[in-house]
């Protein structure tokens, strides 16, 4: 697809790049962001540059988290027992 705004293009080419995205549902993405106000696309652009800065894996469980090791990890109530067995399953 060739369009009149490189810009445009780039947008559409950008998204279609996304994993389940192709050139069709990548159109209609950038023409749904073009139609939104500026704050709703500097909040969506906003969203994901802290995602993409602020987001780590847990250093016990590697699920996505905040910090350093997430909620569940660090909860006093869980069962640590499960992460002492998966760690010796992993040394065999």
């Amino acid at each position: 697809m060739n369009f009149s705004s490189k810009l445009f293009q780039d947008a559409v080419d950008e998204f279609a790049h996304l994993p389940g995205i192709g050139k069709r549902t990548a159109l209609r993405l950038a023409l749904f962001l073009l139609k939104q106000d500026k704050d709703f696309v500097a909040n969506f652009v906003n969203s994901l540059t802290k995602m993409h800065d602020g987001v780590i894996y847990c250093s016990i469980c590697h699920n996505i988290s905040d910090k350093e090791v997430c909620e569940i990890c660090a909860n006093p109530s869980r069962d640590h027992r499960s992460e002492e067995h998966t760690s010796e399953l992993q040394s065999h």
